[in-house]
């Protein structure tokens, strides 16, 4: 009378043991996981993964005929604000070359994003004539087919972009159908000067171990921790892209 109870409270104990060694295994691996991440940081690994992305061969044979400068986050933001950097220093250099920023914002308002950016150029030097909006495409494969009916697919291309994302936009150009594309990293700079520090310029107020002459404990450890978490958020869009067949 009493067995089925009995029975599928067994069931139930089984069922709860199993789970509990499911959700330890699963934080074990989270954990080692992350270690194995930690102790990555501390390697030029990271850079490396970032630097393979930023693809420093994809340079265009001959002059561009258009510089394309990808949104980002917009202005003010960190990459809509060194794109529009490396932008201007691109056009500077090939001054027959038309330039089209493509970011999703109203283009009839000064106050977007998009008429941000295309005053940041224009602040740095870019006549704007020579700058034409693109804003639709809420991705990098929308703006590349959007582009398709502005530009003619044997012009040279030249995408200016944020590092981690140049291998992503080069090949998704290409697979839109243009021919010539190439593309510029806009990457950021180190400081010019010392960055080390003596002790006596820090004081004497905290008894704690001096880490002044240690750039990697510093810097070097959290800037390779930002190049992790970036490509880790590029391969996965990379993947998708491939998925989709749009690269």
């Amino acid at each position: 009378m009493h067995e089925r109870p009995l029975i599928e409270s067994l069931s139930s104990m089984r069922l709860y043991g199993a789970m509990k060694t499911v959700i330890r295994r699963f934080f074990l691996a989270a954990g080692v996981f992350f270690v194995l991440l930690f102790a990555l940081c501390w390697t030029s690994y990271p850079w490396r993964v970032y630097h393979w992305l930023s693809m420093p061969d994809a340079r265009l044979d001959g002059a561009p005929e258009w510089i394309v400068v990808l949104g980002g986050g917009g202005v003010p933001s960190e990459s809509g604000l060194m794109r529009t950097y490396y932008g201007a220093r691109i056009a500077e250099q090939f001054p027959d070359a038309r330039i089209l920023i493509a970011l999703p914002a109203d283009p009839d308002s000064k106050d977007s994003a998009l008429g941000r950016m295309q005053d940041e150029l224009v602040m740095r030097g870019v006549d704007r004539a020579r700058i034409d909006l693109l804003p639709h495409g809420a991705n990098t494969r929308a703006q590349a087919v959007a582009m398709r009916e502005r530009l003619t697919l044997d012009d040279g291309i030249l995408v200016v972009t944020s590092p981690e994302h140049v291998r992503r936009a080069v090949r998704t150009f290409g697979r839109a159908g243009f021919e010539r594309v190439g593309a510029h990293a806009a990457a950021d700079t180190h400081a010019e000067g010392s960055m080390m520090v003596t002790e006596e310029g820090v004081g004497d107020t905290l008894r704690a171990p001096t880490v002044e002459g240690s750039l990697t404990l510093r810097y070097r450890f959290w800037n390779h921790l930002t190049y992790l978490t970036r490509s880790a958020r590029e391969f996965v869009a990379l993947g998708y892209y491939k998925m989709k067949g749009w690269i």
